[in-house]
């Protein structure tokens, strides 16, 4: 499983390993006060993705406000941006952890993980699965966004890079790292757009591809982006 994670993201971490790393960075360089952060998360809605990082364990509150949906996506937009903002304690700082998720499982499927409680492999990230099979099969896209939005975003997000997707050795690694580019960009343009709304505040981003595996085993994360902005 190990080699197969390194092999696709070779300067991927232990999850735990990271964030510990993270959160060095932020005390020793940039002065965060931990009693004053807050977490923000733009990551999948899959209850899987909580253990692949435990920057919560640093925070005195545990619970982060949730910027994502399917996929990773920050589907709470300008309106999410501007509540997160609202509740950094005065003069405090926020942890905006965002990026998509795939699994690799302890038999080398990419793609896929044995969750707690399930004797068989199940999808990782399924949205994103169903998202490159339609590109394979040549589907269209989720007819009706109104009844299944997220869905239709995503979907709709990795279409306009089809060719990328259906040419890779793995579709499914390509359709992540097309996903992530769109996080990432999305993240920022919000954040930019939301800033005067954050002032008197620093915020750190951490972005990159969330590697899980299977229930019991130790997740990882591909380190994309960590950067921080005073406001």
């Amino acid at each position: 499983m190990e080699q197969v994670i390194k092999s696709i993201y070779p300067q991927s971490q232990e999850g735990m390993a990271m964030t510990l790393s993270c959160i060095n960075k932020l005390r020793d360089e940039h002065n965060f006060d931990f009693k004053k952060t807050i977490l923000g998360t733009s990551v999948c809605s899959d209850e899987i993705v909580r253990t692949a990082t435990n920057f919560r364990d640093y925070l005195d509150n545990e619970s982060p406000f949730s910027l994502g949906g399917l996929g990773g996506f920050p589907f709470t937009g300008i309106t999410g941006f501007i509540a997160f903002s609202g509740h950094i304690p005065d003069n405090g700082f926020a942890i905006i952890e965002y990026g998509p998720h795939i699994g690799v499982s302890k038999n080398g499927s990419v793609g896929s993980v044995k969750r707690s409680g399930q004797a068989s492999e199940t999808t990782c990230c399924g949205a994103l699965k169903v998202s490159v099979n339609k590109l394979k099969d040549e589907k269209s896209v989720t007819a009706d966004p109104d009844l299944d939005y997220q869905q239709w975003k995503l979907e709709t997000a990795i279409s306009q890079k089809k060719d990328a997707v259906v040419s890779s050795e793995d579709p499914l690694v390509a359709a992540t790292d097309i996903m992530y580019e769109s996080i990432d960009e999305r993240i920022k343009h919000l954040l930019k757009e939301t800033s005067t709304y954050f002032k008197n505040t620093t915020v750190a981003l951490v972005g990159g591809i969330i590697i899980n595996t299977d229930h019991g085993l130790r997740d990882w994360f591909d380190l994309r982006e960590f950067s921080v902005h005073t406001f």
